[in-house]
């Protein structure tokens, strides 16, 4: 069972007394997007709304625009992914900053993890946008997977994503769609009241994922092979 008020309040329940490390990440994350946004880079990247999502302009697209995207953003991706998978596995030791800037060394498996997820997004999505819409969600796992599975390859990781999404790939739009309000509060304040949210947003996902995946071995849709 997908059970959103859960994981919600297990995030807020996860990050008590812990936020000060959660904030830093955060600040890290939004101000490498508003420089990416507001730099050179930016004239071939569009920010869309308050989730601070960073998208190719096709228009505009070059080579090395492409290279510093997938270097940065996946990088940024695989890190994050890691500190709160951790936060949430431990909840009560320390957050340590170290946690999330050691996850920086997966450069190379987060820039074509980077690559191989949003190729296939862009293919679908070529097909109209509820189809890319659906593909986001069933990749949404993809960067978890790569972290609490360090052998796994990269094909076989989104492969796995996919099939732990399966039949929840709706649960996941509401659980995105149940944060729009906070994002929209935070738009009079400039985005900062991002670096409150944004723990909160990520911690609740890293439950979900433990939740979908548990499920999946727990039926049997994936089994040990399936993650090595």
């Amino acid at each position: 069972m997908f059970n959103r008020g859960l994981y919600k309040k297990n995030a807020l329940k996860c990050l008590r007394d812990r936020r000060p490390v959660p904030t830093l990440v955060s600040l890290v994350v939004l101000v490498t997007y508003f420089l990416l946004n507001a730099g050179s880079v930016g004239k071939s990247i569009t920010a869309v709304g308050p989730h601070l999502t960073l998208i190719l302009d096709a228009r505009k697209m070059n080579f090395i625009v492409i290279a510093i995207m997938c270097f940065v953003l996946g990088t940024i991706e695989i890190a994050e992914a890691g500190f709160y998978l951790f936060a949430v596995d431990h909840p009560q030791e320390q957050l340590s900053f170290n946690m999330f800037i050691e996850g920086f060394s997966l450069f190379v498996r987060g820039s074509l993890a980077f690559i191989w997820k949003w190729l296939w997004i862009f293919i679908w999505g070529l097909f109209f946008v509820v189809p890319g819409i659906i593909k986001f969600f069933s990749y949404s796992q993809f960067f978890y997977i790569l972290r609490d599975y360090p052998q796994i390859g990269i094909r076989q990781a989104l492969a796995v994503s996919k099939e732990i999404t399966k039949g929840h790939k709706a649960d996941l739009f509401w659980l995105y769609l149940s944060f729009i309000g906070w994002d929209l509060l935070s738009i009079p304040t400039a985005f900062i009241l991002q670096l409150w949210i944004r723990p909160y947003k990520q911690a609740s996902f890293a439950f979900a994922y433990r939740s979908l995946m548990q499920k999946a071995l727990t039926s049997g849709a994936v089994v040990p092979d399936d993650l090595k």
